[in-house]
């Protein structure tokens, strides 16, 4: 009998069972030390009231950047005073490392409160030079008794975006870089046409607005602070207010160019996204918003069949700089944090270094100067690119370098919220016709500084 054929097979067997077996253990070592490494990972906590499926594409990025750190994303829950549930969170002692907050009001409270934690040893550590990454007018509103306790990720700049197919049906010619307000006033009233619901108004402005609204010429005129001389007086009586006013509430009676504030309740416009569907619908010419408004362009819910024009922010007079109000929304570490320098890792991943993962796909400006040209390609792609949108004429205008940038914000807050009230009240009777420009701004004017008067004195 011839053994070796026997032998031989024998032999391959036993050398194909112990690579399998090698290979199994192999194998088996290497999910060891991926579960180890999972296990090993720091977890941190991020709090944000956007829903999952808006932030889960920023988190996936970030996860699988980092080797050791993993973020998981937790949401508020839904309700109609998001401050205050994130204030009662962050006194909880909930587990937190970031979150954010609606306004420069709200991290000023929880600053005052000893709630966050501040950033500049990190900012420091990575080299950040806040005021030349972020601009003047954020640093100017977020620097709190000398230090730093947010990181912006987003800013909203203001600009006219216009329907270019009832511009050319009325043979009104596109608006220009250096207009004013009367070009902005006399073009909105040659747009105006026809009676009821088949009215098609030049503009839609709401009057109650803190961004655009009655007070727009005196917040670019003066910028952070404007509606307070100092900590004992508010600026009511300044001109600006007065000829802010004014021109709205002509626009509204003389002109009748913009939708007046009767009718904004029963359709609901004073919520912006109420206004934004008008605006697609043809039904006004002439839409203040922020670059965001390009990214609703593309959504299905704003389907529409015009050229969508851009614009940059009208001028005070000819002799004015070109102005533009602009908002932000930042990001936080609390003092609660186990783990400040990962938390850190992910504000800087979110804010600063991949807006094309975190910001951009939204539709947001990035809050940082850039300076990767592949992330900058990128974030172009998605914030100005839209069918109908001319890419380099929105571009040009949220790029214009002699754009000068003011926030409506304040960092004075002495009795803002009763101030609120009483503008609105105000500002209310004058668009309604129940009282004049002077006697609504000397009203405001009285009742503001009692107010202030009394907090002081507590």
């Amino acid at each position: 009998m011839n053994l070796k054929p026997v032998m031989i097979l024998a032999a391959s067997v036993l050398t194909m069972f112990l690579f399998e077996t090698a290979c199994s253990s192999d194998e088996q070592l290497a999910d060891k030390q991926d579960t180890s490494a999972a296990r090993q990972k720091v977890k941190i906590d991020i709090w944000h009231w956007t829903a999952e499926p808006g932030m889960k594409p920023a988190f996936d990025a970030f996860n699988k950047s980092q080797a050791n750190i993993e973020a998981i994303f937790h949401q508020f829950p839904s309700t109609s005073n998001i401050p205050s549930q994130i204030n009662s969170f962050l006194i909880s002692g909930e587990a937190i490392d970031v979150t954010a907050q609606f306004s420069p009001d709200d991290l000023r409270e929880r600053v005052k409160n000893n709630l966050y934690l501040p950033l500049d040893e990190f900012l420091e550590e990575n080299h950040i030079d806040y005021e030349q990454t972020f601009g003047k007018a954020i640093n100017d509103l977020t620097k709190i008794n000398g230090h730093y306790y947010s990181v912006p990720y987003g800013v909203n700049k203001f600009a006219v975006f216009y329907n270019k197919q009832l511009f050319d049906e009325a043979h009104v010619p596109y608006p220009k870089a250096d207009w004013t307000w009367q070009d902005f006033m006399k073009t909105a009233k040659l747009l105006t046409k026809g009676e009821g619901a088949d009215k098609i108004y030049g503009s839609v402005i709401y009057p109650l607005d803190n961004n655009i609204g009655w007070s727009t010429l005196a917040i670019q005129t003066l910028g952070l602070n404007g509606m307070y001389k100092n900590d004992h007086e508010t600026n009511f009586d300044h001109p600006s207010y007065k000829r802010s006013l004014q021109l709205f509430i002509d626009m509204q009676n003389r002109d009748q160019s913009i939708m007046p504030l009767t009718e904004f309740p029963g359709q609901k416009l004073d919520i912006g996204t109420n206004r934004t569907s008008l605006f697609f619908k043809g039904k006004f010419a002439m839409f203040i918003e922020p670059i965001y408004n390009i990214w609703r362009s593309r959504l299905p819910e704003y389907k529409h069949d015009f050229q969508m024009g851009v614009v940059q922010m009208p001028r005070i007079d000819a002799n004015a700089p070109t102005v533009s109000p602009i908002t932000f929304s930042d990001m936080s570490i609390p003092r609660s944090s186990k783990h400040p320098k990962e938390a850190f890792a992910f504000i800087q991943f979110y804010c600063l270094t991949r807006p094309d993962e975190t910001v951009a796909p939204k539709g947001m400006m990035p809050a940082a100067a850039l300076s990767d040209p592949q992330v900058i390609q990128s974030v172009n792609q998605l914030i100005y690119s839209a069918p109908g949108v001319d890419e380099q004429e929105a571009k040009q205008v949220f790029e214009d370098p002699n754009t000068r940038y003011v926030t409506p914000e304040t960092t004075i807050t002495v009795a803002k919220k009763e101030i609120l009230q009483v503008v609105s009240e105000d500002i209310t009777k004058a668009f309604l016709g129940e009282w004049s420009v002077d006697e609504a701004l000397k009203d405001m004017k009285q009742r503001s500084d009692a107010w202030i008067a009394s907090k002081n004195q507590q």
